[in-house]
């Protein structure tokens, strides 16, 4: 459901994964331009010191470290999991491409839920069961696109982020499930992980 919300909030398509066999062109067509290309390109060259066209997964950390996309935990094991231990090139620039994807989606994100925070206080209104109607948000989620939201569809959409909601990031003010009013950062963050 997440994933359809962000074709709905920006209109398109959610970043896609760039399969390792397509080469540097292809990294170009889906998402990085040829600047970025040669800049990490680069930045992957110059951290294979051994000029062996691998990087270890530490390595790999230390060059993700300096591009400002540091890897989690769970990052390195995925990646060490996926890669038998050895990251090439290829691996690097899919690895690179879906961050910088996920960062220009967020970015679009943000924005659109932007539109719906009038006060700017970081929290949109979504509507409780009872009063949802007057939500601009419901209303615009549920009517506009191509295949808007069932009443259905969205309380699936919201249970996924009322799961989760970090109450702490209210100040202690209740929970969206009271007063209908969410944290949208903290939404776009689930979202994205979908």
């Amino acid at each position: 459901k997440f994933g359809r919300a962000a074709l709905l909030a920006t209109d398109r398509p959610a970043g896609r994964a760039i399969s390792g066999g397509r080469g540097a062109a292809a990294m170009a067509e889906g998402g990085l331009t040829e600047e970025q290309l040669r800049e990490f390109t680069e930045a992957f060259t110059n951290h294979d010191k051994n000029h062996t066209g691998f990087l270890a997964p530490f390595e790999l950390a230390v060059l993700m470290r300096s591009l400002d996309h540091p890897l989690t935990d769970e990052d390195m094991k995925n990646i060490a999991a996926d890669n038998d231990r050895c990251i090439t090139l290829n691996d690097f620039l899919n690895i690179i491409t879906k961050r910088e994807q996920d960062i220009a989606l967020q970015e679009k994100l943000m924005e659109a839920f932007r539109v719906f925070d009038r006060d700017r206080s970081g929290f949109i209104n979504v509507g409780t069961r009872e009063d949802r109607w007057r939500s601009e948000f419901y209303t615009q989620m549920t009517s506009l696109g191509p295949a808007p939201f069932t009443e259905k569809e969205f309380d699936e959409f919201m249970a996924e982020y009322l799961a989760e909601e970090p109450v702490q990031s209210r100040g202690g003010q209740g929970s969206a499930a009271e007063d209908g009013e969410v944290d949208y950062r903290h939404l776009i963050k689930l979202m994205l992980k979908k």
